[in-house]
């Protein structure tokens, strides 16, 4: 175990456990960790059948996190990405894989307590072998301010079998200008699930594109968006599916309401390329249940907390 008890893993820790961390798994020798502020590398641990290795680049790191053939970790591995002052960037440059018949389940909550000028880029590559198991699940935390501009970039690839769970959450704070581009490409009987939850306010700026590339004969994919966008939020949602083999399943399901001035679209796209394939899409864009709202009001809420209390339920 590497951790650097500096003030920037300290400014990192708090910053995770506001995100909706537990820290106590820092001090878990059992658990795998990784730890980034800014373009340090503050906290580090790796588990048996379990490879982190790390690189300083130009304001940020490159990490390539390996997970060894046959191997099920019996903890999440945990990851904090953030910048904790109020300006900077952070380029994250990852790969994950997981070689053949490994599982394993990631944690990561990337915190920005105090952006006002921050911009986060993160480009990841996953590759999963052959029946080969990933659930990651990613969860943001911009404080009260817009001044960040997050622009995550995902390229999956799974090998025959393999399964990938993707979960993209920032309901807490401000999003500022969210740029999300995932892309899977699926080999035979490989399955991939994405969900998006994001709540936008004030003059917030969302963009999410999912893309689905059902190459092989028996893959099936989910991308299930929801987005509520409030104020002067302007959001766009894009969900592609391509069926380019026999036996595939795709579906698209993008769900956005709006309250206030909000302008909101969603782009659902299908793709056939084989005539035994099989995708369908829906979106819907609606408002927020009024009488819902009247009814907490009545019930001593203001109309922030009780609107807020709508959209958590509507993003659970």
């Amino acid at each position: 175990m590497l951790t650097n008890h500096s003030e920037d893993f300290e400014l990192l820790v708090d910053a995770y456990e506001e995100s909706g961390g537990a820290v106590s798994v820092f001090d878990d020798d059992s658990a795998a960790f990784l730890l980034i502020n800014k373009d340090q590398v503050v906290g580090i641990n790796q588990v048996k059948g379990l490879t982190i290795e790390t690189e300083e680049i130009e304001d940020g790191i490159k990490a390539r996190i390996t997970i060894s053939k046959g191997t099920k970790l019996k903890k999440p591995m945990h990851m904090c990405f953030g910048v904790t002052h109020s300006s900077g960037i952070q380029n994250i440059v990852s790969e994950y894989i997981l070689e053949e018949g490994a599982e394993a389940s990631l944690k990561a909550h990337c915190s920005f307590p105090k952006a006002e000028d921050v911009v986060h880029k993160m480009d990841s590559v996953i590759r999963l072998g052959r029946n080969a198991i990933l659930n990651y699940e990613e969860v943001h935390y911009h404080g009260p301010d817009a001044g960040i501009e997050v622009l995550p970039r995902a390229k999956a690839y799974l090998s025959e079998g393999a399964y990938y769970f993707n979960e993209f959450k920032l309901v807490k704070g401000r999003v500022g200008k969210l740029d999300v581009d995932f892309e899977v490409e699926l080999a035979k009987e490989a399955v991939t699930e994405f969900v998006s939850k994001v709540y936008g306010k004030k003059n917030d700026q969302i963009r999410i594109k999912e893309t689905i590339h059902l190459n092989g004969r028996g893959s099936r994919g989910l991308a299930k968006t929801r987005v509520f966008a409030s104020d002067k939020t302007v959001s766009e949602v894009i969900g592609e599916a391509y069926g380019n083999a026999p036996y595939v399943k795709g579906h698209i399901d993008c769900v956005e309401a709006v309250k206030g001035e909000a302008e909101v679209s969603a782009v659902p796209i299908i793709r056939v390329n084989n005539d035994l394939a099989e995708l369908s899409h829906e979106a819907s864009i609606g408002r927020i249940n009024q009488k819902q709202l009247e009814t907490l009001i009545a019930r001593g809420l203001n109309e922030e907390e009780a609107t807020d209390l709508i959209v958590n339920g509507m993003l659970k």
